[in-house]
């Protein structure tokens, strides 16, 4: 046989093989589906606690190629005067090992399944559909392997919307994603060009960047993991105003499981804001959650959710129960919140400040307001670096603000600002002055405050406190 004969013959059998494989896969649909959407159930049962969502599986039709089927997806109503609603997916999936629309983008390798699904039109989506110029809003094309690996892709169509005088347009999304059927680990990155709102007020998000990396670690099915999210630039314009332009933020997250329990990190920053096209300066978050407790943050995340989704749980008392106990579980941990670094830069300087809370569990919930608070704050640190030059810079955006504000007048009662400021904080003993900058440290602990070094009874604190009111300063200053 010539060589032109054996490839014939090759690519026959491999034709051959592949329908076999196919004719297979299709005998063994149904039932893995039917176990993936039980999988699922557990999931959102697990994610949504007392929703009573659900998918189920209301059509298949099994094919020698592809296979087609069609979920119903029960939503709960989301309010007293609503109803319960549903949503159709339809689902055509291709055979393995060689689906035809693989073998066409030249992807070789042998997979299970290749599914698409898409929403339904309905009367509950009609103005989705609409918007999206009658295509399907939603996409998802994934890949299911021989290992339960699924890779693919979400596209949310491009859709535009016109109410009340407001024109809302959406670029559309397209996110990659990677999991398995367990959904043991979900990773995806994608991206929206642009979202803009226009009416009396104006918005426009330009370049919305995601990717996370999160893993169900632990015996309560906590996902862990690192996320980050970036967006070149959100600009707001008011009905009378001129812009006010956000650029350059980062937000990046990351979850961790420790002998102390569950920790949680935020961060946000924002390289650039300016307005009417001036620059105003920067602006950098730090948060943490520590000490957390994972049976309790489960809960309280599943709870969370349900209410995140607009529904209303049948049993609220069943489920008020549950969050006291996650709460008091929580506080026997003595978690602790932390604002680590909150920095404010403009062009002549940078303001710094951090704050910590340790909670501990109060004897009861029911206790008279300042003995609560007392009882379930353990402890208390935060340092503040108020710089002098910064303070005049933000009193210098006045003109930015009143553009027909004296020149020389703002300018005065900037240097006046600060150096009334710093007066002010040496006078009451709140801060002392540093070259350029105001220093303030606090720590509470036992009924005990420490402010730069002098204790202070908790009472005495408050009563000075009181005197920094606009009440008292105003009535100091007559």
């Amino acid at each position: 046989m010539n060589k032109a004969g054996i490839a014939a013959g090759t690519l026959a059998l491999l034709v051959a093989a592949a329908g076999a494989g196919s004719w297979y896969t299709g005998t063994q649909l149904e039932s893995v589906l039917r176990d993936s959407v039980g999988k699922a159930n557990q999931q959102l049962a697990a994610q949504f606690p007392g929703s009573e969502m659900a998918l189920e599986i209301v059509e298949f039709k099994r094919g020698v190629l592809a296979s087609e089927a069609r979920y119903r997806l029960a939503l709960p109503a989301s309010g007293d005067d609503a109803a319960p609603s549903e949503l159709f997916i339809r689902d055509r999936i291709e055979h393995g090992p060689l689906p035809l629309s693989r073998l066409v983008s030249l992807r070789w390798m042998p997979v299970m399944a290749v599914s698409h699904a898409e929403l339904e039109p309905s009367e509950a989506l009609s103005g989705l559909f609409a918007a999206s110029r009658e295509r399907a809003p939603v996409m998802v094309n994934s890949s299911i392997g021989y290992r339960n690996d699924i890779t693919g892709n979400v596209r949310v169509a491009p859709m535009t919307h016109v109410e009340d005088d407001i024109h809302l347009s959406f670029s559309g999304l397209d996110a990659q994603f990677a999991t398995d059927t367990l959904g043991s680990r979900v990773v995806m990155n994608g991206r929206v060009d642009s979202l803009t709102i226009e009416g009396d007020e104006q918005a426009n998000l330009v370049g919305v960047e995601f990717e996370l990396d999160r893993r169900r670690e632990g015996e309560y099915g906590l996902y862990l993991g690192d996320g980050q999210m970036t967006l070149d630039s959100i600009a707001m314009e008011g009905p009378q105003g001129p812009t006010l332009v956000l650029q350059d933020i980062v937000q990046t997250d990351s979850t961790t499981l420790g002998a102390d329990g569950v920790k949680g990190v935020l961060n946000v920053q924002m390289g650039a804001i300016s307005y009417a096209g001036k620059p105003l300066g920067s602006l950098r978050m730090d948060w943490s959650l520590s000490r957390l407790d994972p049976a309790a943050t489960a809960t309280l995340g599943g709870v969370y959710n349900t209410f995140s989704m607009g529904i209303e749980p049948d049993d609220t008392s069943a489920l008020q129960e549950q969050v006291v106990a996650a709460l008091e579980q929580l506080l026997q941990g003595k978690p602790r919140l932390a604002l680590d670094n909150l920095s404010i830069r403009t062009a002549n300087g940078e303001s710094r400040f951090n704050l910590g809370v340790d909670f501990n569990q109060p004897v009861s919930f029911d206790l008279e307001p300042g003995l609560l608070a007392q009882q379930l704050v353990g402890g208390l640190d935060a340092n503040l670096t108020l710089s002098k030059p910064m303070l005049s810079d933000m009193v210098r955006y006045r003109a930015l603000f009143e553009p027909g504000a004296d020149a020389a007048a703002v300018e005065q009662e900037a240097q006046m600002a600060a150096e009334m400021a710093g007066g002010m904080a040496e006078m009451m003993q709140l801060g002392r002055i540093e070259g350029d900058n105001i220093l303030s440290s606090l720590r509470y602990a036992d009924g005990m405050i420490d402010l730069n070094g002098q204790s202070i009874p908790l009472e005495d604190f408050l009563g000075l406190l009181a005197m920094m009111s606009p009440e008292a300063s105003s009535a100091l200053l007559e």
